[in-house]
């Protein structure tokens, strides 16, 4: 059976998608961080105090917890908006 450009790419393509599964579900796992951790990074984002690679790393890299992991999400949708990062905040400091 001759196999065509086409097959193979669909067959990496299947093979692709549990793979990313897999290392996203490693990084949750290993990426416990706390509310106060999360607190602690968005503050220094918005005072423009961390190191130059920090945001970075918690925008990119999922978080254990669901709720934690959404409000990272909702960071990096409004990571140039800075009010909007005062106000995920302020929230989050509340509700720990």
């Amino acid at each position: 059976m001759v196999w065509t450009g086409a097959a193979i790419c669909v067959v990496g393509l299947l093979a692709i998608a549990p793979l990313f599964r897999l290392l996203t579900g490693i990084s949750k796992r290993r990426n416990n961080l706390s509310a106060a951790d999360v607190g602690d990074r968005i503050e220094k984002h918005i005072s423009r105090t961390e190191g130059p690679w920090d945001w970075d790393d918690f925008t990119s890299i999922p978080i254990a917890s669901d709720e934690l992991d959404q409000i990272r999400v909702q960071c990096v949708e409004s990571e140039e908006n800075v009010e909007e990062l005062k106000r995920i905040l302020e929230r989050l400091r509340r509700s720990v």
